[in-house]
C-alpha cells in the first residue's frame, strides 16, 4: 500500500533538475528526469505531477518543495532576480558559494566549465542528465524502493562520476543563497513529500480525494534509549571500553537502517545517513550493483563507532507510532541476537558454565532489562492552521497576523524571536507587490520559516518526556558485578546465592576472564563481543577484528612514531622484547593470541616491524594472561580441591605469578631504568562547544554574508533584510548533519589514526573518544580543534 508514498519522494529528490545550479533560466525551472522512470509510469500516464497539479492531493505533495526552500531561504525566493553559472563578465568564475554556518566564500567552478560554456548549455547539461538516468542499474529500475535508495545514495557519486569532478557535491540548491547543496536540499523535500502524501496514499486517493478525510500532516520525531554512560564506564579492560561504544554505535545504526528500509534514509535529519559505513554496508548487501558508486567500506571504518543514541526524522502524522515502536522493537531484537551469539560462543566453543541456561534471571532477564526508551514527536505546523499564507499584501494584514501568531505560540517560547521581523516582511510585501505588477503571480510563506524553533521544541519536549520518567536499572540479588557494582554476576544457581559459590563459576577463563573478575550479563556481552563480530556484520578478517581496539600499553607506538628517525629507539624496544620472551617462553603464547595487532593503524599498517606487542613491557598485564605448566597444574588442582585446600592453592598462584613478574620487570627495568613507554597512555574526550546553539541558528550570520556579490534587487527594503541574521532550514540542518559526519567519519580518523599514532574509539557528530599517546597528544588535540572550527591546517 506504499506506492505512491515511495512515489511521492522520488519525485521530491528529482523535483529540480540535478544539475540546476549550472542551468540558466532556460533549464533551471524544470523538473529532473522523473517522468522518464519505468516506476513513475502510473503517474505519467494519468497526466499527474504536483508542480502543475490541481488534485487535492498533489498539490498537499507540491508543498514539500516551498516548505523546504522558505525553510532555508527565507525571504530571498521571492525576488525575480536570477544568478546564473559563469555570469555575464565573470565568466571564469563559476559561481560563488558560501559555508552554510560561518559564511566563508569559495569559487565554485566545475572542470568541465570551458566545454559546458562552449556548447548550448540547456542541451549540453540535458544530455548530462540522460546519461546519469542511464546509470540507473537494469536490475532496479522496476523496483520503487530500489530506484529511491539509487537516486538517494548513488546519483551524486554518480554525477561527480559523469563530471570527473567531486566538487559537484557541493553545487548549491539556491544560486541567490548558495549556502547548502542541491542533495540536501532534494533530500529534505523527498523526506517532507513522503510525509505530507502519507505513508498508506493510493491512486484513487490522488485521483479523486474522499471529501471527509484530512491531508497527511508531516511530523518532526525524536527517538532515544538509555542508558548510555553507564554501558561505556563498567569496563576493566580497554576491550570492554571500546565493546561499550561499539554496541552503542552498532544498535543505533541497526534502529536506522530498518527504519530507513521502511520510511526511507531521507527522513533521518540526524545523523545523516549518507556516506555512513555500517549503512554502506548493509545496502550493498541489498543491492550489490551499487558497487560502482559505494566503496564496500573497510573493516577499520565498520568497527569504529559514530552513531549518536538522539535519532531525529520527518514522518507522516499517522506512522509515527508505528516507527517508534519499530525502532524499539529493532534494538530489542538486535540485543537479543547479540546477546545469543555471545552465548553460543561462550558455552559452544569455550564450554563456559555449561549449566548456565540462555532463558536465565541472571542472562537473559538482566539483558531483557538493560534499555530505556523515549520518544516524542511535533507537527511541522500548526495543525488547525494552513501550512502556507499567501494574505502578504498589507491590506490583508489581519488575515496573516492570525496565522502568523497561531506558528509562533505553538513554537516560540521567548516573543522576542518572534517570526516575521518588521525588515522581512516588509522585503516580502515589497517583493510580492513587485512580482504581481511584472509576472501577475502570488507568492506565499510556510510554515517552514518556523522551522529552527519546530525542531528546538521537539528537542526540549524530548528532554522533558525522559525527565518526567523514574527509571532504574532492576533489582539484583545475590553478588553484583566487581567492575560496576550493577546488575547480578552471571550465574547458573538460584538467586540466594552466596559469593563463594560465585567465584566457583568464574574461576573459569575461557581465554577472556581472569578467574578473578565476575561479571553481570552486560559486561560479560562486551568482553566476548570481539569473538562474535564475524557472526554480527558478515566480515571475516580475524586479523582487523583483532586490531578493533587498542592496548593499553600501545602509547609505545607514539614513542616510536616521534622517534622514527633514531632507530636505536626500535632496536631497544626489539631488544627489550627478546629478552623477555628468552627468559619466559610462555610470553610467545600471549602475544600470538593478540595475533601481534596493537590496535594502532599506524602501526598495524606495517609502517614497523611487528614481531612483538608492547604488552611485553608491561609485567603485570603480561602475567595476567600467563598460560604456564606450573599454573595450569595449580589451576587443575583448585577445582577439586576442598576450600580450605582452595585458600592454600590460590597463595600458591599468587606466589607464581608475583615471581614472573619480579622476573621480567628486571629485564624492562634493564632496558628502560627511567621511564617505560609502554605505562603512559591519553584518553581523549572532546565536544563541540553551544552545538545547541548552532542548531537553533544562535550564531548564524546575516543574510548579507551568504548572498552571492553579484545579486542585485532593485527594492528599497532588501539592504535593509540583508542585516537580519539567517535562519536555520531543514536542508541547512541536513547540510550541518553532513557536515558533522565528514568531520566525525573522515576528518577525525585521518587525524588520529594517520597522522598520528592513535585510534579512534568514538566519533559521532561533535562527540569524540580517542586513544593516543603522550608523545603526540597535544598535537593531535590541537589539529582536532582546528579541524572542527575549519580553520587553517
Amino acid at each position: 500500500m506504499s506506492e505512491e508514498y515511495w512515489r511521492a519522494k522520488i519525485w521530491g529528490l528529482l523535483h529540480d533538475p540535478v544539475l540546476k545550479a549550472l542551468h540558466s533560466n532556460s533549464g533551471r525551472g524544470k523538473n529532473s528526469f522523473w517522468q522518464e522512470l519505468e516506476v513513475m509510469k502510473p503517474w505519467v500516464e494519468k497526466g499527474w505531477n504536483p508542480e502543475e497539479s490541481s488534485g487535492k492531493a498533489l498539490k498537499h505533495i507540491k508543498l514539500a518543495d516551498y516548505i523546504a526552500s522558505a525553510s532555508d531561504r527565507g525571504a530571498i525566493g521571492s525576488v525575480s532576480a536570477s544568478i546564473n553559472y559563469g555570469q555575464g563578465n565573470n565568466s571564469e568564475q563559476g559561481l560563488e558559494i558560501f559555508h552554510l554556518l560561518s559564511g566563508a566564500k569559495r569559487n565554485f567552478k566545475i572542470k568541465q566549465h570551458s566545454q559546458m560554456l562552449a556548447a548550448n548549455r540547456k542541451n549540453y547539461l540535458e544530455f548530462k542528465e540522460q546519461k546519469l538516468l542511464e546509470a540507473i542499474p537494469a536490475e532496479v529500475r522496476t523496483d520503487l524502493k530500489g530506484v529511491f535508495w539509487w537516486l538517494w545514495r548513488c546519483l551524486p557519486a554518480a554525477t561527480c562520476q559523469e563530471f570527473d569532478d567531486e566538487s559537484l557535491m557541493l553545487m548549491p540548491a539556491e544560486t541567490r543563497l548558495p549556502d547548502s547543496s542541491i542533495w540536501s536540499h532534494a533530500s529534505i523535500t523527498a523526506a517532507l513529500a513522503g510525509a505530507l502524501a502519507g505513508y498508506d496514499l493510493t491512486m484513487a486517493e490522488i485521483e479523486h480525494w474522499p471529501a471527509n478525510k484530512t491531508l497527511s500532516h508531516p511530523y518532526l520525531a525524536s527517538f532515544t534509549f538509555t542508558p548510555v554512560q553507564e554501558l561505556i564506564k563498567a569496563s576493566r579492560k580497554m576491550r570492554d571500553f571500546w565493546a561499550g561504544s561499539w554496541l552503542l554505535h552498532y544498535l543505533s545504526a541497526k534502529v536506522c537502517w530498518e527504519v530507513s528500509k521502511k520510511y526511507g534514509p531521507d527522513c533521518f535529519l540526524y545523523p545523516s545517513l549518507y556516506q555512513q559505513p555500517l549503512i554502506d554496508h548493509w545496502l550493498l548487501q541489498e543491492f550489490s550493483k551499487f558497487d560502482q558508486w559505494i566503496k564496500q567500506p573497510d573493516t577499520n571504518q565498520l568497527l569504529t563507532a559514530g552513531f549518536p543514541n538522539v535519532l531525529v526524522l520527518v514522518l507522516p502524522k499517522d506512522k509515527v507510532k508505528a516507527a517508534m515502536q519499530m525502532a524499539k522493537q529493532t534494538l530489542l531484537e538486535e540485543w537479543a541476537r547479540i546477546g545469543h551469539l555471545v552465548f553460543e560462543e561462550l558455552q559452544t566453543k569455550r564450554h563456559w558454565m555449561p549449566d548456565l541456561a540462555e532463558d536465565s534471571k541472571t542472562w537473559q532477564g538482566w539483558l531483557e532489562s538493560q534499555w530505556q526508551f523515549y520518544w516524542t514527536a511535533l507537527p511541522i505546523g500548526k495543525e488547525d492552521k494552513s501550512l502556507k499564507n499567501a494574505a502578504i499584501p498589507k491590506e490583508r494584514e489581519t488575515e496573516f497576523l492570525e496565522w502568523q501568531n497561531a506558528q509562533n505560540q505553538a513554537y516560540i517560547t521567548n516573543q522576542k524571536n518572534n517570526l516575521f521581523q518588521d525588515e522581512e516582511i516588509d522585503f516580502l510585501r515589497e517583493a510580492y507587490q513587485q512580482r504581481w505588477e511584472n509576472q501577475k503571480r502570488k507568492f506565499s510563506v510556510n510554515v517552514g520559516s518556523w522551522w529552527a524553533a519546530i525542531f528546538d521544541a521537539n528537542r526540549y519536549a524530548l528532554a522533558a518526556v525522559k525527565n518526567a520518567r523514574n527509571w532504574e536499572l532492576s533489582t539484583a540479588f545475590g553478588p553484583r558485578s566487581t567492575i560496576s557494582g550493577i546488575g547480578p554476576v552471571v550465574h547458573p544457581g538460584g538467586d540466594w546465592i552466596t559469593e563463594r559459590e560465585t567465584k566457583k563459576y568464574w574461576q573459569h577463563h575461557a581465554g577472556l576472564f581472569d578467574g578473578r573478575e565476575q561479571l553481570n550479563a552486560t559486561e560479560t556481552v562486551k568482553r566476548v563481543l570481539e569473538k562474535v563480530l564475524d557472526k554480527l556484520l558478515d566480515i571475516k578478517n580475524e586479523d582487523a577484528i583483532a586490531a578493533s581496539y587498542p592496548d593499553l600499553t600501545a602509547g609505545v607506538a607514539g614513542y616510536l612514531k616521534v622517534h622514527e628517525k633514531d632507530i636505536n629507539h626500535e632496536l631497544r624496544f626489539e631488544d627489550a622484547c627478546q629478552a623477555i620472551i628468552a627468559k619466559n617462553p610462555w610470553a610467545k603464547g600471549v602475544i600470538q593470541e593478540m595475533k601481534n595487532k596493537w590496535g594502532i593503524p599506524w602501526i598495524d599498517k606495517e609502517n614497523l616491524p611487528q614481531r612483538f606487542h608492547p604488552r611485553l613491557l608491561n609485567a603485570g598485564w603480561l602475567v595476567e594472561d600467563a598460560e604456564t605448566p606450573e599454573l595450569a597444574k595449580l589451576q587443575e588442582n583448585l577445582k577439586t580441591a576442598n576450600e580450605q585446600n582452595q585458600e592454600v592453592i590460590r597463595r600458591e598462584i599468587s606466589a607464581l605469578k608475583k615471581t614472573y613478574r619480579q622476573d621480567i620487570q628486571k629485564i624492562i627495568d634493564r632496558f628502560y631504568p627511567g621511564n617505560n613507554p609502554a605505562d603512559w597512555y591519553v584518553l581523549a574526550a572532546g565536544d563541540g562547544d553551544s552545538m545547541s546553539e548552532w542548531l537553533q541558528g544562535k550564531k548564524l550570520e546575516k543574510y548579507g554574508d551568504y548572498i552571492p556579490s553579484q545579486l542585485s534587487v532593485n527594492l528599497d527594503s532588501f539592504q535593509k533584510f540583508l542585516e537580519v541574521k539567517k535562519r536555520m532550514g531543514p536542508s541547512t540542518h541536513n547540510a550541518l548533519s553532513r557536515a558533522l559526519l565528514d568531520f566525525s567519519n573522515q576528518l577525525v580518523p585521518y587525524l588520529t589514526q594517520q597522522r598520528y599514532a592513535g585510534r579512534l574509539i568514538y566519533a559521532g557528530g561533535d562527540d569524540v573518544l580517542a586513544y593516543t599517546n603522550l608523545w603526540e597528544w597535544d598535537n593531535w588535540l590541537w589539529d582536532i580543534r582546528q579541524c572542527f572550527r575549519g580553520d587553517k591546517d
